[in-house]
């Protein structure tokens, strides 16, 4: 039987101590490492654009693309291709701010509802075009109706589904409506005829574009406006007339 000396068998504890932390080390490490969420090309999940914490957006992990990731380098999980879903537009997410499509309702829809909220204030989105009831050009306008076709007119929309912001809603303070005149082929424009009469209508107007951040607004526009029943039998905007330009200023949220 072979004898072993008390320092051979010192150092093989010793070798077989450090054998053994290494082999702990690598273990606990891999482990971390196969811990972490991986996500691949085409996962569908939400991730925070802003690093804010605040606006977690829907969206779709992209694959890499060339250029990536230079001087040979491989993908290392620290950051994915993101595609958000709201404005088509892609984004370098890091894992910490992405999470799974699945869970509690999101800041950005808090963030419609808060948007569609400031804009109701004003009243609900129109659904533009606005449907009219056909009259003869001969009939005499309705404000009430005439304001309505200037909201959609000037760019009124709510927010679209899937998106959070881009909401634009338009407020007109007041009109005035002129004597009417006849048609003119130089002077107007669209589908109409001489014979036509055309009442000139003079619109104070204020447009809200809301965003996330802030809401963008154009503040006290002034037009003359021209109007007229065209060949369909309903009140459309022909020419127009600048008056006064608006006050630009943006609101931050």
């Amino acid at each position: 039987m072979r004898k072993f000396t008390r320092s051979f068998l010192r150092s093989s504890l010793l070798v077989a101590a450090a054998t053994g932390a290494a082999s702990l080390f690598v273990m606990v490490g891999h482990l971390s490492v196969s811990g972490q969420t991986q996500y691949k090309a085409g996962d569908r999940v939400e991730c925070e654009t802003t690093g804010t914490g605040k606006y977690w957006t829907k969206g779709t992990i992209l694959p890499f693309q060339k250029g990536d990731f230079g001087g040979g380098q491989e993908p290392d999980g620290t950051w994915y291709r993101f595609k958000a879903d709201y404005n088509k537009v892609e984004y370098p997410c890091k894992p910490e701010f992405i999470r799974p499509m699945t869970g509690p309702k999101t800041n950005n829809e808090d963030a419609v509802a808060k948007a569609k909220g400031e804009n109701n204030a004003a009243g609900d989105f129109l659904e533009c075009p606005i449907k009219q009831k056909q009259v003869s050009n001969r009939a005499m306008p309705d404000p009430d109706l005439l304001k309505r076709i200037i909201r959609c007119n000037k760019g009124e929309k709510p927010i679209p589904d899937g998106y959070v912001e881009g909401a634009v809603g338009v407020e007109v303070s007041s009109i005035q409506i002129g004597a009417s005149r006849p048609w003119s082929y130089s002077q107007d424009s669209g589908n109409s005829k001489p014979g036509t009469r055309v009442f000139p209508v003079k619109a104070t107007y204020t447009v809200k574009t809301y965003y996330k951040a802030a809401t963008e607004v154009e503040e006290g526009w002034t037009r003359v406006l021209n109007f007229y029943v065209n060949a369909f039998g309903e009140w459309q905007i022909g020419s127009e007339e600048g008056i006064k330009s608006p006050k630009v200023s943006r609101i931050s949220k």
